[in-house]
């Protein structure tokens, strides 16, 4: 069993949270409007900043809670996906950024309201 979340982990996954849902607001706008930008990139910069975000968001998380919890993969691409888009920003692949704000936000957002519905039924907590 793991133990409680602190107040700490749980502003931190709230975070992650409220992350993933503007990032599916913005995948909300349609394929079409994310790559309707083609000579400034708006729409694919906006993306950009809140999988730097989310990532980071994940990457603040405890060592040890991630490490409890290494059975769910997304932790992981989630801080690579980051570390991609600030070390080699010049070879992003924006059809990998569009999948993650358009299906793995969801996905991600989903098993931390899971986490968290969970610790609140916990009498333990």
């Amino acid at each position: 069993m793991n133990p409680p979340l602190t107040a700490g982990i749980r502003r931190g996954l709230e975070d992650i949270i409220r992350l993933c849902r503007r990032a599916e607001a913005l995948a909300a706008r349609g394929r079409e409007w994310y790559d309707s930008d083609p000579e400034l990139g708006v729409p694919h910069l906006a993306a950009d900043s809140l999988v730097l975000k989310l990532g980071e968001a994940v990457r603040r998380l405890p060592e040890d809670f991630l490490r409890d919890r290494a059975e769910q993969p997304t932790w992981r691409r989630a801080v690579g996906m980051r570390n991609r888009l600030a070390h080699e920003y010049d070879a992003v692949d924006y059809e990998i950024v569009w999948q993650v704000i358009s299906v793995h936000a969801a996905d991600l957002r989903r098993h931390v309201e899971t986490l968290l519905e969970d610790r609140e039924d916990d009498p333990d907590q």
